[in-house]
Order: C-alpha cells, then sequence, then structure tokens
C-alpha cells in the first residue's frame, strides 16, 4: 500500500481528527503479523494503565468498526508468543474452525464505522497520533475462560471502559499503545496481565518477546438485546394491566 494511502486509512480510524460523537464497536482480523512486543505498567500498583510497545511490525490488520450494539463474536486462527524459555514461557493458541468468544455489547466513541486495512513494514512518513475509547458488558465463552481459568477466573461476565492512545511512527514498523480501564466489574485486562506475569513470568513486571498471528478471522453477528429483569417485570406489570383493563371492558 502506498505511504499516503496508509496514512489515510490509519487517520480515517482512530486519530483525532475524528469526530467523538461516532460511535462503533470494533473487531480485528490479521492474515499474518509479526513483531516484537514489550507490556509495562500493569505491575506498578495500578494495573488500569499500562503500555504496550511495538517494534519489527510486518504484516497486515484489518479492522472493523461496526455500530454500537450487541453482537455475538466469532473467531478462528492462530496466535504464538515467546516470553522467555521454560515452563509457561510460550502461549501457542490455534482454533482451528470458527468459535464463539464473546456475547454481550460493544460500543466506542472516537471511531466510524467501516473497514479499515493496515500494512505495516515499510515507512509511512511521519508520525500519527490516535485515540478512542472502547465498551464492553457480556460474557466471554467456555472457551476464552479454558485459557482465563488458571489466572483465577470464574465469572464469565465483565463490563468495563478501555481508552487507548498511542502513535504509529513513520518508519511503519514501530508503535505504541496506552491503555486506561476504568467503570470494571472484573479484573480488567491489567489485572489479568498482572496475573499471568505473576504466574508465569516470574513476576518482574514487564511482558516482552515476539508474537506472531496468522490466519485471524474475526466476525460478529448482531443479536438483539436480552431484557433485564427489571424490564421483562415492567413488561410483566404492562401485561397484567391490559388484561385487567379487558376484564373491567367486558364486565
Amino acid at each position: 500500500m502506498h505511504k499516503k494511502s496508509l496514512l489515510a486509512v490509519i487517520f480515517a480510524v482512530s486519530l483525532t481528527s475524528i469526530s467523538a460523537s461516532s460511535v462503533a464497536a470494533i473487531i480485528a482480523s490479521s492474515s499474518n503479523m509479526t513483531g516484537d512486543v514489550e507490556v509495562t505498567g500493569f505491575a506498578d500498583g495500578s494495573p488500569t494503565t499500562f503500555s504496550a510497545s511495538f517494534e519489527n511490525l510486518s504484516g497486515s490488520l484489518n479492522l472493523l468498526a461496526m455500530e454500537n450494539g450487541f453482537y455475538n463474536v466469532y473467531g478462528q486462527g492462530s496466535a504464538n508468543f515467546v516470553g522467555h524459555a521454560g515452563p509457561g514461557g510460550t502461549i501457542d493458541v490455534t482454533v482451528p474452525s470458527s468459535t464463539l468468544l464473546y456475547s454481550g455489547f460493544l460500543g466506542s466513541s472516537g471511531l466510524t464505522p467501516g473497514s479499515y486495512d493496515f500494512t505495516f513494514g515499510s515507512s509511512i512518513g511521519a508520525d500519527i497520533n490516535f485515540g478512542f475509547t472502547l465498551d464492553y458488558d457480556g460474557v466471554v465463552s467456555p472457551l476464552v475462560m479454558s485459557f482465563m481459568a488458571p489466572f483465577g477466573f470464574v465469572d464469565p461476565e465483565g463490563s468495563g471502559q478501555l481508552t487507548v492512545t498511542g502513535t504509529f511512527f513513520a518508519d511503519g514498523t514501530s508503535a505504541l499503545f496506552n491503555f486506561s480501564e476504568s467503570a470494571l466489574t472484573w479484573t480488567g485486562i491489567g489485572g489479568t496481565l498482572l496475573a499471568g506475569d505473576t504466574l508465569l513470568g516470574g513476576g518482574d513486571g514487564v511482558i516482552n518477546g515476539p508474537f506472531e498471528l496468522a490466519n485471524i478471522v474475526a466476525t460478529a453477528e448482531a443479536v438483539t438485546a436480552i431484557p433485564e429483569p427489571a424490564t421483562l417485570a415492567l413488561v410483566g406489570l404492562g401485561i397484567l394491566g391490559m388484561g385487567a383493563a379487558q376484564r373491567r371492558r367486558k364486565n
């Protein structure tokens, strides 16, 4: 992709030039993407804020931004991360066929609905800053819970808000992401990173190493929201009231 085209795509997705009033949910797919990542800041006493620095990026990434709403999210593909030698130092996950990963609300501010492609590995001509906020409230699938269980997770439900800011650097092979979580009803991503580092990485407060994504395909199916118990109760009272009115008219 021509560097000016990539520049335009990145601006269209998440830059501050996008109206903050636009809203969307977002999922990502990648046929192949490699690089090195270093995650820090989750073990400094405030796991709700942390950063990820990427180097040697190569490959492609697609972001699909959708209208805010309730979705079933499915995924397949493989991911590999090598953090250190020894037990637990390598994470290698393969999902051979489309599998349910998440059900619930997805939304954001700072993103315009649409499909956007990124290509890494060559210069984009200038540093580009970006920022957006994601909201979620739902349930992860049994498959996801099976991966999270070793870290002490027993409840598949959770909600929260994740604000992301950062920079795509002009070389086209490096980037910095800053994350801030709020309104959490579960441990959160930062807390999960802290638990994983404590259990598998020796608790040094740094998660770093090479990663590879291959044939990642994520799809989202819009679903009708399930009414909350209070809403169901109001509907039930309304039906009872209608029935009582009908009886009065008959009498």
